[in-house]
């Protein structure tokens, strides 16, 4: 009985001393991995975008002066050529932007974004049939550029919705062709082309469906201000008494667009603190 208690004394201090080595092994089981960093909105980005656009003010108005009657106001007069006219452009619009965000630990998202499009549907011509002769009537707008800074908010880590505000510019033309036998020349022609500038506000969402690729839908209204001809003048005679008339043009080119795109984020310096606590 004495070397049975012995053994068994013996085979618990072995366990024992098994039990202890053991809990003192490092364990087999792999660390948890880390989920990944939510994004982070601050940094660089390109992309690009397409939609579409239409013009809200379509008017040409015309302003006419004779100093004898016979000329382009006394022909306004009797219809012959209008006194104002319509012509819209609506088409699609493609191109691209570039911009930089910054982003708060308030979820506050402050940038600068500048873009470029060109519009298919942007020169359109109308005409005006009066008086046995014809009139046209052109208005252009090829393409469209805006600079604006974005104000925006991030409800949740990969959504941004802000809004945005700046300057708008474009090349815009303006034309007016007129027609009639009592023009010395038969024919006149009166149009302008120049760089507009005016603003551009808007809004919009975007949508990070990864780390480094968004996408977005905007709203933008434009107003780049009138553009006025710099006028054609002909000559006449009224009453075999040669006198002047005068027309010019002018219009007013503002309108809205609708777009998607797409942007591939240059990010830096990892998430912000605000999303690293959640």
């Amino acid at each position: 009985m004495k070397t049975k208690s012995i053994i068994a004394a013996a085979a618990s201090l072995l366990a024992n001393v098994a039990s202890a080595q053991a809990a003192d092994l490092p364990s087999l089981k792999a660390p948890p991995v880390p989920p990944p960093p939510p994004p982070t909105w601050t940094g660089f980005y390109l992309g690009l975008n397409g939609g579409y656009a239409w013009t809200s003010s379509n008017a040409i108005t015309q302003t006419y002066a004779d100093t004898l009657p016979g000329g382009f106001a006394t022909n306004a007069a009797l219809g012959n050529i209008p006194s104002q006219e319509f012509v819209g452009n609506s088409g699609f619009i493609g191109g691209g932007q570039a911009g930089f965000n910054w982003q708060f630990e308030s979820r506050v998202v402050i940038g600068l974004e500048a873009d470029i499009g060109g519009l298919t549907g942007g020169s359109k011509t109308t005409n005006f049939y009066g008086g046995g002769a014809p009139t046209s009537f052109s208005r252009s707008l090829a393409e469209l550029g805006t600079v604006r800074a974005r104000l925006g908010f991030a409800p949740i880590p990969a959504l941004l919705v802000y809004a945005t505000g700046g300057l708008a510019y474009g090349q815009g033309s303006l034309s007016a062709n007129y027609f009639g036998s009592w023009i010395s020349s038969g024919q006149a022609i009166d149009n302008e082309s120049q760089t507009l500038a005016g603003y551009a506000v808007g809004g919009g969402a975007e949508w990070l469906v990864t780390p480094n690729w968004g996408v977005k839908a905007e709203y933008l209204y434009y107003d780049l201000g009138s553009l006025q001809t710099s006028g054609v003048q002909v000559t006449y005679k009224s009453r075999n008494v040669a006198a002047i008339s005068t027309a010019q043009s002018s219009s007013r080119f503002n309108g809205q667009v609708v777009r998607l795109g797409v942007n591939y984020h240059i990010n830096w310096g990892g998430p912000p603190a605000l999303f690293a606590k959640h």
